[in-house]
C-alpha cells in the first residue's frame, strides 16, 4: 500500500509571504483610519495643483472600474487571497515571494473595507492618496502594484 503525504498547511515560504502581507495590512488599515479621521472635513494639500492628500470612497475597482460590484470584487480578492498562499509555494526566488506577500497584503486591505464598511462584501474601499493625473488610491493598492511590478521583473529573469 502506498502512503500519502500531504504538505503542511504552514510552511516558512507562507509563513513568509504571511507576514509580508500582515504588515501590507496593518498600514493600509491604520493608513485609511487616520486619512478618514484627519482629512474628514478637509483635504492636505501637499503640491498645489500636483499632489494632495483626499479621502474618496471607491466602490469598484482600480481607477473606479467595476463600480457597483463591490461584493464580486470582494469574492475575486478572497479567491487572489487563496490562490496567492497556494502559488508561493513554488516561488523560485526571494523576488517572487515578496511580490506575492505584497500582493497578498494589499488584496487583504482591500478587501477589510469590503468587508467591514458595507454589508456583505460591499463596502466602499478608502483611497486618499491623489495626484491631479492619477486616480486616487491608497496603500493597499501601491502594495499591489509594486507586488505585480516585482513578479513582472522577476518573471523576466527567468
Amino acid at each position: 500500500m502506498r502512503e500519502v503525504r500531504f504538505a503542511p498547511a504552514l510552511t516558512s515560504r507562507r509563513i513568509n509571504a504571511g507576514l509580508l502581507g500582515g504588515a501590507v495590512l496593518v498600514a493600509d488599515q491604520i493608513s485609511k483610519l487616520w486619512a478618514r479621521t484627519a482629512l474628514a472635513d478637509h483635504d492636505l494639500v501637499i503640491i498645489p495643483r500636483w499632489f494632495r492628500l483626499a479621502v474618496t470612497e471607491n466602490s469598484g475597482a482600480a481607477f473606479s472600474l467595476f463600480q457597483g460590484y463591490g461584493a464580486w470584487l470582494g469574492l475575486a480578492a478572497l479567491l487572489v487571497a487563496f490562490l496567492i498562499l497556494v502559488a508561493v509555494e513554488r516561488t523560485r526566488s526571494t523576488s517572487e515571494l515578496v511580490g506575492l506577500g505584497l500582493v497578498l497584503g494589499g488584496a487583504i486591505g482591500n478587501l477589510g473595507d469590503r468587508i467591514f464598511r458595507g454589508p456583505w462584501l460591499s463596502g466602499a474601499v478608502t483611497d486618499f492618496i491623489d495626484f491631479s493625473f492619477w486616480p486616487t488610491f491608497n496603500l493597499a493598492d501601491s502594495a499591489i502594484t509594486v507586488g505585480v511590478v516585482i513578479l513582472v521583473w522577476a518573471a523576466r529573469r527567468t
